[in-house]
Order: structure tokens, then C-alpha cells, then sequence
């Protein structure tokens, strides 16, 4: 991640209330390969099925509000990393989502007004993260973002928390 944007093609999955089973379905719990795991992303998603079997690599994705909600699922989070994903923004994130998505080095940005971004499939978008903006450079609309904790900067600058405390 770089230290001040991030740039990339937005896929938009604009559903609220994802949950960990829409996104990684129990019964593949047994999984554990990210590039197994791949494929299985938002395959229980009614209208994103396919998204685990297409290229969605160094896409950001933008989801609506509460996304993640329910169980612990790991494998929710090492999917999108399989695919390259650089960041998900949306109006909310389940809290244990959260952690594990940035514990895993995934990147998470919460806009509460996302509904009200101007933004269509396969726009240009860049997270200015020490203005916590996020311009359309498609259409040159903006938008603002929470702030991102530094503590949670850290942690995806390192590439999650396992190799920050490497580093230490």
C-alpha cells in the first residue's frame, strides 16, 4: 500500500447488510488455500456469483452498509487478498470483519455517505488516505472517508499484523 493513495478500477456491489456466509459459504470451511478460496468469493451473493471466477485483480470494491456482519470467517478476507483486491470501501464494516480484514492486511474504508457518491462500474478512483478523501477521477467527484487510524495504517503498510510484528 502506498503511504498516501490508492489508486484502482472500481467493482461496485452495492448490497447492504454482506454477510461472512454471502461471502464464503459454510459449507467450504474446510478450505483453506487462498487460490482454492478464490474462486468461492461472493459465490452465495445473489447477482455476484461469477465474481470469484473473474478478474478482479487490483480492483477496489464498494459495498454498501454493514458488510461482513456475522461469524468469524477468515477465509471472507484471504479471498479478496487472493484476488488482488486493494481496497473495499463502504458505509460500514461488522466489527470482527473489521479486525480480521485488518489484521490480514486488507484495506477497509468507511464512508458514511457512500450512497450519495457519484460513482459508476469500472470508474477510476483514488483513496487519498492522509486527507481522507476519495476522488472519481472518472468524473472528478469526491468524497470524503473516515480517518483511517494510524495504528491501522501500520499494519497495512506492513501487509497485516503477523508481518508488522516481524518487524519489530
Amino acid at each position: 500500500m502506498s503511504e498516501e493513495e490508492v489508486r484502482a478500477i472500481v467493482k461496485l456491489v452495492m448490497v447492504d447488510d454482506i454477510d461472512t456466509d454471502q461471502i464464503f459459504h459454510q459449507s467450504l470451511l474446510t478450505i483453506h488455500d487462498p487460490e482454492e478460496i478464490k474462486p468461492h468469493i461472493f459465490g452465495n451473493l445473489d447477482g455476484y456469483e461469477n465474481f470469484g471466477k473473474e478478474d478482479n485483480t487490483g480492483k477496489i470494491i464498494l459495498v454498501g452498509k454493514n458488510f461482513g456482519k456475522g461469524s468469524t470467517r477468515q477465509q471472507a478476507v484471504t479471498g479478496f487478498l487472493a484476488h488482488g483486491i486493494k481496497a473495499i470501501i463502504g458505509e460500514s464494516f461488522g466489527p470482527i470483519y473489521y479486525s480480521n480484514a485488518v489484521n490480514s492486511g486488507l484495506l477497509l474504508v468507511e464512508v458514511p455517505d457512500i450512497s450519495k457518491f457519484d460513482v459508476k462500474e469500472n470508474d477510476k478512483l483514488e483513496i487519498n488516505i492522509n486527507q481522507s478523501i476519495i476522488v472519481n477521477l472518472s468524473n472528478n467527484s469526491s468524497i470524503k472517508c473516515a480517518k483511517i487510524p494510524q495504528p491501522v495504517l501500520d499494519i497495512m503498510k506492513a501487509g497485516g499484523l503477523l508481518k508488522l510484528g516481524e518487524k519489530m
